[in-house]
């Protein structure tokens, strides 16, 4: 049977969107699972080529998962839809279903989507790092798995780091660097591991630390925005004034060039605005008695 002969059903069922309902279920019981495939796949392309947040992309993507129910990428590519339309519990429902069928096939897919979500998107710490545990408990022989395009142990130092743990996050960052490093890769290169291990020594109090770890990304990146503020701030709590306005100065001017850290769905962490530079200066300038516009 041909996806042709049977888009009048499928079309009937996109319209009406009767997915819950038993008779529209029982239709596809005399399909093959080869059949299945090509009509999931018809209608899950359709809605690839929709506007995500679109109505009829998840009417097209709903219809895929009527055909193929434990389909969890089709079900997790739903969950976008929603997130960014911003219906968020319906978009997390949607992807802990998918995380659920993932593991029960001992798969970590949908999984360290959702540690790449609960960090960046929800801010759930503890959320990731449970997520990150579980993702390593099911691949013990993989030390190195990336969850959604980052090294997933570097988001679980991420997750340490905004928690205050760290010591913790320092040795999750030193290990990913170290792994990097054994594969042949220039550890300087990740500047999230680096750039956050740094803020954790800064954190603690250990500036000489995070100023090697800053000026070892500077000039791997000499347009790193944060890492001149944040080497800033080292050097103003430390009494380093002169140093610390130059630090601030080249951070301004980076920042109104267009250079900084940013993403199109969150606010990223430790991401610097022109007020924060123009707060810090003025600490500078009230320690000083004189105004840093002066």
């Amino acid at each position: 049977m041909s996806v042709r002969t049977l888009l009048p059903l499928f079309m009937t069922v996109l319209i009406v969107g009767c997915k819950s309902d038993p008779a529209v279920q029982d239709k596809f019981a005399d399909l093959t699972e080869t059949e299945r495939d090509s009509v999931a796949t018809y209608y899950h392309e359709i809605s690839m080529a929709l506007y995500q947040p679109s109505e009829m992309h998840r009417k097209f993507k709903d219809t895929a998962l009527i055909v193929k129910p434990d389909h969890v990428e089709y079900r997790q590519r739903l969950s976008y839809s929603y997130k960014k339309r911003g219906e968020h519990i319906k978009a997390m429902r949607i992807l802990n279903e998918a995380v659920e069928r993932d593991i029960e096939k001992n798969k970590t897919f949908a999984l360290q989507y959702r540690a790449w979500s609960l960090l960046f998107f929800y801010r759930d710490y503890e959320g990731t790092i449970k997520d990150v545990d579980l993702i390593n408990e099911m691949e013990p022989k993989n030390n190195y798995t990336v969850c959604h395009g980052e090294p997933c142990n570097v988001l679980k130092g991420q997750a340490l780091y905004k928690l205050g743990r760290y010591r913790e996050a320092i040795t999750e960052f030193e290990n990913v660097l170290k792994i990097e490093e054994e594969k042949g890769w220039n550890p300087t290169d990740n500047w999230h591991a680096n750039f956050y291990m740094a803020r954790s020594y800064s954190e603690l109090g250990e500036f000489e630390k995070a100023e090697e770890i800053y000026q070892s990304q500077i000039a791997a990146n000499p347009v790193f925005t944060e890492a001149y503020f944040q080497l800033g701030k080292n050097y103003s709590k430390t009494g380093k004034f002169i140093k610390a306005t130059e630090y601030f100065n080249k951070a301004s001017e980076l920042l109104a060039e267009g250079n900084k850290m940013g993403e199109p769905y969150y606010e990223a962490f430790d991401e610097v605005f022109a007020y924060q530079i123009e707060e810090e200066l003025q600490k500078i300038a009230d320690a000083s008695g004189r105004s840093f516009k002066d």
